[in-house]
């Protein structure tokens, strides 16, 4: 229809009406450009807020878990500590308190890193859609550390191997289903964590198995140097703090964290 009248204009050399086409060809197509310029702005402003929601419940879902870890590592401890004990003389119990208390010892907080987001933000290039510089900032700093670091597990675990050598296999299977931490603990669940580890715990049906792991432990020369680097080594661990600190600056306060 344009060009038709276009060179109905330039065959009857009416100038006027060639340049007013002209004019509204190019106010066409700049007026296109710029509507498909405002699309695409508008669906990157979107993709930008849908994936700073998803960072941030990600970085919620790392502040529970490093809350979760830091609170089972005090556990973990205590345990140790009750248990060196019992085995120095400090305290007297029976031989199920020790065998449960030596195996809690060695237990560590495996829930795994949180960190799809973060990913795809890297694979795909847009980590610049997050406007929140703190934000991406400090996601940046707490994935890009290692795993190493943001598990907080030590990979070395000389006392956990000595444990399970004097243990009998059947009661440990039973610890391992009775005193280990809940199988069903949900991300963000702050309740679930006073108790992570120290809640009631009994072994039935292994009596015998119990005495003879709790003689072993007593009898033990390798045991207490363990026991006690154990209760050591989770006794305190500053990236804990610094990790907590971290989201407490980026982050509001997650609901039930009070």
């Amino acid at each position: 229809m344009i060009l038709a009248r276009l060179a109905h204009a330039i065959r009857t050399q009416n100038w006027f009406a060639v340049a007013l086409e002209f004019v509204i060809v190019i106010a066409g197509v700049v007026i296109g450009f710029q509507i498909t310029a405002w699309n695409a702005d508008r669906a990157a402003a979107e993709r930008a807020d849908i994936l700073t929601e998803r960072l941030i419940a990600d970085l919620r879902a790392e502040q529970w878990r490093i809350e979760g870890t830091s609170l089972y590592s005090a556990q973990v401890a205590d345990n140790a500590q009750r248990a060196l004990d019992a085995l120095e003389g400090r305290r007297t119990v029976d031989d199920e308190t020790l065998v449960i208390e030596a195996f809690r010892a060695t237990q560590i907080f495996s829930f795994p890193v949180i960190r799809t987001t973060y990913n795809e933000l890297v694979s795909t290039g847009t980590v610049d859609l997050i406007k929140d510089a703190d934000l991406i900032a400090a996601a940046v700093e707490y994935y890009e550390t290692g795993s190493g670091e943001i598990s907080l597990e030590d990979p070395a675990r000389p006392y956990r191997y000595a444990f399970y050598r004097l243990a009998d296999r059947a009661l440990y299977d039973a610890l391992a289903d009775t005193c280990a931490e809940p199988r069903l603990l949900e991300i963000g669940d702050y309740a679930a964590l006073p108790q992570i580890l120290d809640y009631p715990c009994e072994i039935d049906g292994h009596d015998v198995a119990i005495a003879a792991v709790a003689e072993r432990l007593r009898a033990s020369e390798a045991i207490i140097p363990l026991l006690r680097q154990r209760a050591i080594e989770t006794s305190v661990d500053s990236r804990q703090d610094y990790w907590q600190n971290l989201f407490d600056r980026i982050l509001p306060p997650a609901p039930g964290s009070e």
